[in-house]
């Protein structure tokens, strides 16, 4: 018993000893980057990195640190905006942004935001101390929280804000809410404010509350309502607005006949979301509507069509098998569509081996095309992606982030090193951020 106990004491001393030296590997850059010293911070992670000694938990925690270390420093609208950039990683970050929403300005207001919008911390985390507070940015992330059945009335006053980030959480409010009562509220909304994001937003609620509606009737109404949204609306709007009529509960209560009608009427982006929005649905038509659109048109119409298409539909993977083959002689060459259909049937077993193919060959040319092929190659984890996206890495573009997080998903977190020790503060944050909201493992 004794012996046991020692074996287990001796057991547990190694382990402690190991995470130690671990935990001791990381610190230097760790220091490095929460100092803000970059050139000594590239330094230690190429070393690292030719050592073999720089993994994913590695670069994660110096990209943290990075994060960490310019949110402090933000001040003014500038740093307003760049806390709110930081809505793709806020999770990874919460604890540094509870840190910066302590504060009193408008940049911890941003971080106060990004914490509740983006579900880090619980909506009405900051709705008591800031809920009368006359600074717009503090009121926004206040009324962002008011989700309460009671709140309704301070819900309505607020969709009619002078500010439209308190007009917008209002909305968002009065869509997590779901009350029937908030019916009005978002219908103005969506009808009349001046910010097409709170427009598009307020259509969303109202699909959210349809099924608190009592009976069919109010329900057919909202259908009809939000079809006058249809008709003046761009196609963010048209989008929101058939999505709204796909959701199952107002499918039933007109929303089928008006999707069929606007597949009749033209064919764009609004109408490619409505035969999405039918086919989600359970109607054939959208599912047929969408091969059509997906086969020939504009190009940027055309991708779109082929991204909602479902590889696992034999019908919807012809469409894709043709899209991805090479053009004949003479034709042109729709490249984003070969790419954008090799990258669906990725998912479908019976054509994967033909679109990796296809995709490899696509990686060869230097344009946005081939990076798109390397990222869909870096999600099946096949490495003839690495050289593709390291070169990816020097692109002055936002593909450079996108090039990161492939590399970080692929296995090979290590050569994004660079980016994060860089002395550009939109490099390095943006690749910190690119990095923490990539998925583990």
């Amino acid at each position: 018993m004794a012996s046991a106990r020692k074996r287990l004491v001796l057991g547990l001393l190694v382990w402690v000893a190991s995470s130690s030296l671990a935990a001791c590997g990381r610190a230097p850059a760790v220091r490095y980057a929460h100092n803000g010293d970059f050139p000594a911070l590239a330094r230690e992670l190429d070393g690292r990195a030719k050592s073999g000694d720089l993994d994913d938990a590695d670069v994660r925690d110096v990209a943290r640190a990075v994060l960490e270390h310019d949110l402090q420093r933000f001040s003014g609208d500038e740093g307003v905006n760049r806390t709110l950039a930081l809505s793709a990683c806020a999770k990874p970050m919460t604890s540094a942004l509870e840190k910066t929403a302590k504060g009193d300005d408008d940049v911890a207001a941003a971080a106060a935001w990004v914490l509740v919008d983006s579900g880090a911390l619980a909506v009405d985390t900051f709705s008591d101390a800031h809920k009368d507070d006359p600074r717009p940015r503090w009121r926004a992330a206040a009324t962002r929280g008011l989700i309460d059945a009671g709140e309704g009335a301070l819900r309505t006053a607020r969709a009619a804000d002078d500010d439209q980030w308190v007009r917008l959480a209002a909305v968002e409010a009065a869509g997590d809410a779901g009350c029937a009562t908030d019916f009005p509220l978002l219908l103005e909304s969506a009808r009349k404010d001046p910010m097409p994001i709170v427009r598009v937003d307020a259509v969303r609620g109202l699909a959210k509350i349809a099924p608190r509606l009592d009976g069919p009737s109010p329900r057919a109404e909202l259908v009809e309502r939000i079809a006058e949204l249809w008709a003046d609306g761009d196609d963010a709007m048209r989008g929101a607005v058939a999505r709204a009529w796909g959701s199952p509960t107002l499918f039933s209560a007109g929303g089928r006949q008006r999707l069929e009608s606007a597949l009749g009427k033209e064919e764009g982006h609004a109408t490619i979301e409505a035969a999405s929005a039918m086919m989600m649905a359970g109607a054939s038509d959208g599912a047929l509507v969408l091969s059509k659109m997906a086969k020939t048109g504009d190009p940027a119409v055309r991708a779109h069509a082929l991204r909602l298409l479902d590889p696992a539909r034999p019908d919807h993977a012809e469409v894709l098998l043709e899209a991805m083959a090479a053009p004949k002689e003479g034709a042109p060459d729709d490249a984003n569509a070969r790419v954008v259909a090799a990258t669906a049937l990725l998912h479908a077993t019976a054509h994967r081996a033909k679109a990796v193919e296809v995709l490899v060959a696509l990686m060869a040319r230097q344009d946005r095309i081939g990076t798109e092929a390397a990222i869909a190659l870096a999600e099946i984890k096949d490495e003839r992606a690495r050289p593709r996206l390291v070169s990816d890495l020097a692109t002055p573009s936002f593909l450079r982030f996108r090039a990161a997080s492939g590399l970080v998903r692929l296995g090979h977190p290590e050569e994004v090193r660079s980016l994060l020790a860089s002395t550009d503060l939109d490099v390095r944050d943006g690749a910190a951020c690119s990095v923490l909201a990539t998925p583990k493992g």
